[in-house]
């Protein structure tokens, strides 16, 4: 993070500066948008994410395939000039978010996607012919959007009074899951207002890929992420996202040579990848231990990392269609439970053992053979119950839904 601009999050905490993006903002747009025509374009379907700063996940996967597959304008809208330009360069329909042209090619639309909200691309009023799908980033373990108490305290009083559509249901026409019990369902209409005929559950198109066991195509992607071929087994530890200060960890340097001198012993490497809004360490002097980049598809690390490391991330439901070891390392679980709050209990939903150590998650590694053994059944039944579809073929579903050709 940029030290200088770190010195004033402070502004972005305030509710005159939240005030100015949720309500003022999108009033402004709406009534510029409403003065462009709603005429729908049947085959153009712009996509974005992540608050329209990165190219990852669900829509990333969605736009990569009907980019190659179909005879669709599809564009993929951020606010980012130079992923704008990057994607270009690779032949892709770009166009930069916050420009004229950006709200009447919205207004046009004949399907939206997008991964968080609105605000991945443009809280514009959108045309009553547009079919706009959430695909969402993940099955909820802790509480999300608006069973957060008082996150969205601002977006929900003075929306309605300034009638503006930022509310999910007023916009969204599904909520896109992989999920298929009523609990998991319940749940989503709980934390976006939406009733429950708009959960779509056919499944995840970013799973899709982790499904490809092609040797030469795994090979590709462990070249592309600089991994060595050198290791016997690949670890990967993910972190959840954390918004508030929660107990404190660190890693001392006994616990770091600890753990260097275990994956030496098993000619292991260990991969840190931290959440895009979080930050991450870089260990260099550990030469088993290697940070990933945070803006990379965590799914393409998938398909050949062999044991997963996480605590309340939804990661470990994704890594469960691959039917390999899970560990989860809630090392602050009271803390966190207590501030940002959970569906479940992660006793129940762990797919693998719940360490608090770090001592704990060397020994765990070290036993792996012992806790595979242990937890397969139980892995089995949590993916299952989170996944209604074990293939690779969420994309072609979904597309077949909503009737959009493909090749």
């Amino acid at each position: 993070m940029n030290l200088q601009l770190e010195k004033f999050s402070f502004i972005e905490n305030s509710n005159y500066y939240k005030f100015t993006r949720d309500i003022i903002i999108p009033f402004g747009l709406k009534i510029i948008s409403r003065l462009l025509r709603g005429d729908i374009d049947e085959d153009l379907i712009i996509m974005g994410a992540y608050g329209g700063n990165t190219y990852l996940d669900n829509t990333r996967a969605l736009f990569e395939f009907l980019s190659k597959h179909s005879n669709y304008r599809v564009v993929w809208m951020a606010k980012s000039k130079i992923l704008i330009n990057e994607l270009k360069k690779k032949g892709y329909n770009a166009i930069y978010s916050l420009n004229f042209n950006a709200i009447r090619l919205l207004r046009k639309a004949k399907f939206i996607f997008i991964t968080h909200g609105i605000y991945d691309l443009l809280p514009i009023e959108i045309s009553p012919g547009t079919t706009v799908i959430l695909t969402w980033h993940g099955t909820p373990i802790k509480k999300i959007v608006l069973d957060q108490k008082d996150k969205y305290y601002l977006y929900t009083k003075w929306g309605p009074i300034f009638k503006l559509k930022l509310r999910y249901d007023e916009y969204i026409n599904y909520i896109l899951t992989p999920t298929t019990g009523n609990l998991e369902h319940k749940i989503l209409c709980s934390a976006f207002k939406v009733p429950l005929n708009k959960i779509l559950n056919l499944g995840y198109p970013r799973h899709d890929i982790i499904f490809n066991t092609d040797k030469e195509f795994i090979k590709g992607l462990k070249k592309k992420h600089g991994i060595s071929d050198k290791y016997d087994r690949i670890i990967l530890y993910c972190p959840t996202f954390r918004d508030f200060q929660t107990s404190t960890f660190r890693l001392t340097d006994q616990d770091l040579n600890d753990l260097n001198t275990m994956l030496k012993k098993t000619n292991s490497l260990f991969l840190l990848k931290g959440h895009l809004y979080g930050l991450v360490s870089d260990y260099k002097g550990y030469p088993n231990i290697q940070t990933i980049l945070k803006d990379v598809d965590i799914h393409e690390l998938y398909t050949f990392t062999d044991v997963l490391i996480t605590d309340y991330s939804s990661t470990m439901l994704d890594f469960s269609l691959l039917d390999r070891p899970i560990l989860l390392f809630p090392y602050d679980l009271e803390d966190y439970t207590r501030k940002r709050g959970m569906y479940y209990d992660l006793q129940d939903v762990a797919p693998g053992p719940l360490l608090k150590t770090i001592e704990e998650l060397i020994e765990a590694l070290m036993n792996i053979d012992l806790i595979e053994e242990k937890f397969k059944k139980k892995r089995k039944i949590i993916r299952d119950r989170f996944n209604k579809y074990v293939d690779g073929n969420s994309t072609k579903r979904i597309l077949d839904f909503l009737n959009i050709k493909y090749t």
